[in-house]
C-alpha cells in the first residue's frame, strides 16, 4: 500500500475550476470533521452525519471500504450519489490524473472523487468532463464528515489543513507492520490529523494512557490548549425503571443518558455504541461553540438538543452488529442471523461480549444455544488472536458450535484485497485448539466452503436446532457478499 500526500495534492489542486478563479480547490471549498482511529470510527461518521442532516444541513460523507460498490462511500444526507454522478465525477478525476501522469493509487482517486463532488457537484446536464463546474451546482455541501483510510498522517484524506473538528475513536492494533508494531507507533500515525488550532475530540481508547498521552504530545507540538483536547466520557444506559417510562422511537436499541443528564436513544446495537454516539455528541458540541466564537450562527442555531437526539435516533450503519431476519435473511440458515465487520481484536472482543449477552439472556428461558460462526479474513490478518477471542475458555462452551471458513469475492476496485484460503483458516482453527488444549469432543467442527457462501449456509442451516445462533463475520468484504445474495 502506497501512503503518501503528494499524488492527491496535485491532483486536486490540478482539478481546480481554471474558469472559475475564485472557486479553491476541492478539498478546500467546505468545511469537514475529520474522524481518524481503528474501531468504531464509521459508527461516528454515521452518527455526526445523521446529526448535521437532521439539522437541516447538506451532509457529504465518505467512508471506506465499500461495502457493494465504490459509490457507496460517497454520500449525501445519508444517501449514495446516483451511479450517473458516481460515473461522471470518477471520469472527470481519472482524466486529470492521466493529463498529469500521477499515477494515483485507487484510493486517492476515490478520494478525489469525492472531495469533487463535495465541492462542485457534477453539472451533468450542462458539462462535459472536460469543462469546469459553476458555482451554483446543487450538490455542494455545507459540511462533510471525512473518515480516515488507514492510519490518518499519510492517509489521502489527510490534506485538509483545517478541519472544523478532528476525532480520533478508538485505537487498536490494526494493519501491523504498515501502521507500526507497537500500539504507540499506530497511536502516532492517527494522530497525525490532528492540525494546529484544530479542537481534537479523543473516544475513549482502551488501551488507556499510552494512547492519551501520543496524542497529547502530537497536540502539544502544534500549541494545542488543554481545553482544546476533549477526552470523551461514555455514556451509560438508562436504567429500566426511568427507560419504561419514555417512548422509543423504534423497535431495536435503547435509551442512553450521559454524564450532564441529557438522553437519547441508540438504534445500533452493543454497548461500545455508547462510546461512539457520545463520542459524535461531543465533536458536534465542539462545532457549535467553536462556530459560535467565529460567528458563525448557522451551525448553533440551527443544531439543538432535539435535532442531536433526532440524528442519533435515526442512524443507521449496516453490517455491524445488525440482525438480518424475514425476507432478508438467507432461507438456507432457517432463521434470522447476526452480521458484524469484525476484523480485528478489538472488534472481537465488542462482538463476543455481545453474543455472550445474547445466549445469556436466552439461556434463562432455554437450553445454552450453540453457535454457528461463519468467517472469512483478509491476508495478513492475524487470525489466530480472533480466534483466541471468539473461542476462548473463557467464552461459553463451544461444544457442538461449528465454524463455516468461506472466502469473500474481490472486492471492486480493491486489488490488494485478498482472503486467505479457507481450508488454511480451518487448519490454523485446529491447530489454535490443540495449543490450547480444547478437549476433543468440546472442539469447535469446522468446514472449508471456499467461494461458496450459498453451501456455507446450507451446511449451517442443517446444524441449527432450536435457538441457535448463526454468525457471519471477519471481513466486512465478507458482509458484502452476504448482502449481495
Amino acid at each position: 500500500m502506497d501512503l503518501g500526500l503528494e499524488r492527491v495534492t496535485r491532483l486536486l489542486e490540478a482539478l481546480a475550476p481554471a474558469a472559475s478563479p475564485l472557486l479553491p480547490p476541492p478539498h478546500l471549498a467546505f468545511p469537514i470533521i475529520h474522524v481518524a482511529g481503528t474501531n468504531g470510527k464509521g459508527s461516528i461518521c454515521a452518527y455526526l452525519s445523521s446529526i448535521l442532516t437532521a439539522s437541516g444541513f447538506r451532509v457529504g460523507r465518505y467512508n471506506s471500504p465499500h461495502l457493494i460498490t465504490p459509490r457507496d462511500t460517497i454520500q449525501i444526507n445519508n444517501k449514495p450519489i446516483s451511479q450517473e454522478d458516481y460515473e461522471f465525477v470518477t471520469q472527470v478525476v481519472h482524466q486529470k490524473d492521466a493529463e498529469l501522469n500521477l499515477k494515483a493509487t485507487s484510493f486517492e482517486l476515490l478520494t478525489a472523487t469525492a472531495f469533487y463532488f463535495f465541492a462542485y457537484g457534477t453539472g451533468v446536464s450542462t458539462h462535459s468532463p472536460s469543462s469546469s463546474p459553476t458555482s451554483s451546482s446543487p450538490s455542494k455541501v455545507d459540511i462533510a464528515i471525512i473518515e480516515v483510510g488507514v492510519g490518518g498522517r499519510l492517509d489521502a484524506t489527510n490534506i485538509v489543513p483545517r478541519p472544523k473538528v478532528c476525532v480520533i475513536a478508538s485505537i487498536g492494533m490494526d494493519h501491523a507492520g504498515l501502521l507500526g508494531n507497537t500500539i504507540e507507533e499506530v497511536a502516532f500515525e492517527k494522530a497525525g490529523i490532528i492540525k494546529a488550532g484544530v479542537p481534537v475530540v479523543v473516544a475513549p481508547q482502551h488501551e488507556g494512557e499510552k494512547v492519551y498521552r501520543v496524542i497529547q504530545e502530537r497536540a502539544a507540538q502544534l500549541t494545542h490548549l488543554p481545553d482544546q483536547i476533549i477526552r470523551v466520557q461514555p455514556a451509560s444506559w438508562l436504567n429500566q425503571q426511568e427507560a419504561d417510562k419514555l417512548t422509543p422511537p423504534s423497535p431495536v436499541g435503547r435509551w442512553a443518558v450521559r454524564e450532564n443528564g441529557f438522553r437519547f436513544w441508540i438504534p445500533l446495537l452493543g454497548d461500545f455504541q455508547l462510546e461512539n454516539a457520545t463520542t459524535a455528541i461531543a465533536a458536534i458540541n465542539v462545532l457549535k461553540s467553536s462556530t459560535l466564537k467565529e460567528k458563525q450562527a448557522q451551525w448553533s442555531d440551527r443544531i439543538t438538543d432535539e435535532t442531536i437526539r433526532q440524528g442519533i435516533s435515526n442512524t443507521v450503519w449496516p453490517g455491524r452488529l445488525q440482525w438480518i431476519e424475514g425476507e432478508s435473511a438467507p432461507r438456507e440458515v432457517r432463521g434470522r442471523l447476526l452480521v458484524d465487520g469484525a476484523h480485528n481484536p478489538a472488534a472481537a472482543i465488542a462482538l463476543r461480549t455481545y453474543v455472550d449477552e445474547y445466549i445469556s439472556a436466552l439461556s434463562s428461558v432455554s437450553p445454552t444455544p450453540r453457535i454457528h460462526w461463519i468467517m472469512a479474513f483478509t491476508t495478513g490478518k492475524d487470525v489466530e488472536e480472533m480466534f483466541d477471542i471468539l473461542f476462548s475458555k473463557t467464552s461459553k462452551s463451544t461444544s457442538g458450535d461449528t465454524f463455516s471458513a468461506v472466502e469473500f469475492s474481490a472486492p471492486e476496485g480493491m486489488p490488494w484485497v485478498a482472503p486467505i484460503p479457507a481450508q488454511e483458516v480451518c487448519d490454523r482453527l485446529e491447530k489454535q485448539q490443540e495449543r490450547t488444549h480444547i478437549r476433543e469432543e468440546d472442539r469447535i467442527r469446522s468446514r472449508a466452503f471456499g467461494g461458496d457462501l450459498r453451501a456455507a449456509f446450507e451446511w449451517v442451516g442443517q446444524q441449527r436446532q432450536g435457538d441457535d445462533v448463526v454468525v457471519v463475520c471477519g471481513s466486512l468484504y465478507l458482509v458484502a457478499d452476504l448482502f449481495r445474495l
